[in-house]
C-alpha cells in the first residue's frame, strides 16, 4: 500500500511545436467506501510507480480530476468527478489538491464562467455547504443568471383549504367547495451557498388554483383544532428520495401562524428524505418554524450518468 499522501505530476504540452504549456496536478490521498466510486471497483494496490503513471495519464486526459488504479488489469481508472469521500472508508482514492490547474465548480455561476456552457441542465457541483462533496444540481437559465435546483423524483405536493373553500362559511364541514388551491413541484430552488429552500419560486411548479404557501407549507381553514369531529384538508408531502439530499434533521416544524391550530399527523423518515403533515386550525399554515428548509447531502449513492461533470482550469 502507497504510504505517501500527496504527489505532483507536471506535464508539458507542445502546441504545434511554438508553445510549452505547463501542466501542474497535485494528488491528495483520501478514504472512501467502495460504493461511494463504483460497483465492484478494486481497491488500490499497487507500488509509487504505478501511482504516478496513473497520475501522467490524469494529466494528458483534459477532464481527469481523480484516479484509482484497477490491481486486477493493471489499468488506471480516471474519472471526471470527486466521488463523496468519508474518512472511515476503506479506499484509497486520489484527488486533485487545492494547489492543481484543474478544480470543480462550486456553484452553477462558476460552471458556466469557467466552461462557457449556456445549456440547462442536471450539472455535478461541489457547494462550500456540503463540504465540497458533489451534488446533482440543475442549472437553469445558465446563459443568463444562473439559478439552482434540485430535480424531485417523487411527488411534492402541498395543499391549502382556504376560507373560499367554506360551504356556506361553516366549519368542520366533511366537504368543501372545491377545487382546493395546491402546488405540486417537479423541482425545487436552493440557494446554493446555504442549501436553503426558495420556496416561493414556483418556476418548476404546477399550481391548481391561487395557492399563497409555499414549499414545505399546508393550510386549513376548516375549523379551530380543539373541536371534534372536524376534518382537516390541509396537508404537505416533502419527498426528496433518489436526489442524493436529505432534510436537515434539526428543522423544526409547526404553526407558522395560527388561530385554535396545531400541526397532525407528522411524520418524518429514518434517513431525512420525507416529511409529511397535516394543518388543522381556523385558519393556520404550518411547516418550517422558523424556516426556510434546508437540503444536506445523505449517504445515498447516485449515478455518475445523472449528471453532466464539467471540470474547470485555471
Amino acid at each position: 500500500m502507497i504510504r505517501m499522501t500527496t504527489f505532483f505530476v507536471f506535464l508539458f504540452i507542445s502546441f504545434r511545436g511554438l508553445h510549452l504549456k505547463t501542466v501542474s496536478l497535485g494528488f491528495r490521498l483520501i478514504k472512501t467506501k467502495l460504493d461511494f466510486v463504483e460497483p465492484a471497483m478494486t481497491i488500490w494496490s499497487g507500488n509509487s510507480s504505478d501511482l504516478m503513471r496513473c497520475g501522467v495519464e490524469c494529466a494528458k486526459e483534459q477532464y481527469c480530476v481523480s484516479l484509482l488504479y484497477d490491481k486486477t488489469t493493471g489499468s488506471c481508472k480516471l474519472f471526471s468527478v470527486v466521488f463523496d469521500s468519508d474518512e472511515s472508508g476503506n479506499i484509497d482514492y486520489w484527488i486533485l489538491n487545492q494547489e492543481s490547474t484543474r478544480w470543480v465548480p462550486k456553484s452553477c455561476q462558476e460552471l458556466a464562467s469557467c466552461s462557457g456552457i449556456t445549456t440547462d441542465g442536471e450539472y455535478w457541483i461541489y457547494p462550500t455547504a456540503t463540504n465540497g462533496r458533489r451534488t446533482k444540481i440543475y442549472c437553469h437559465k445558465l446563459a443568463f443568471a444562473p439559478l439552482h435546483y434540485v430535480t424531485l423524483k417523487y411527488p411534492n405536493r402541498f395543499i391549502q383549504h382556504d376560507k373560499s373553500n367554506l360551504i356556506n362559511g361553516l366549519e368542520c364541514l366533511s366537504d368543501f367547495k372545491g377545487p382546493l388551491n395546491s402546488l405540486d413541484f417537479s423541482k425545487v430552488r436552493i440557494q446554493i451557498e446555504n442549501m436553503e429552500v426558495i420556496g416561493s419560486d414556483y418556476a418548476f411548479a404546477s399550481l391548481n388554483g391561487s395557492p399563497t404557501i409555499q414549499y414545505g407549507q399546508a393550510l386549513d381553514c376548516n375549523g379551530q383544532a380543539f373541536r371534534h369531529p372536524c376534518p382537516h384538508f390541509g396537508n404537505a408531502t416533502i419527498d426528496v428520495r433518489e436526489t442524493g439530499l436529505a432534510l436537515d434533521p434539526t428543522m423544526v416544524f409547526g404553526l407558522i401562524t395560527s388561530y385554535s391550530a396545531e400541526i397532525r399527523d407528522f411524520t418524518r423518515s429514518d434517513d431525512g428524505t420525507r416529511i409529511s403533515f397535516s394543518c388543522a386550525g381556523w385558519c393556520a399554515i404550518c411547516g418550517p418554524t422558523p424556516g426556510p428548509i434546508r437540503f444536506q447531502r445523505s449517504k445515498e449513492f447516485i449515478s455518475v450518468a445523472d449528471g453532466q461533470a464539467v471540470v474547470c482550469n485555471r
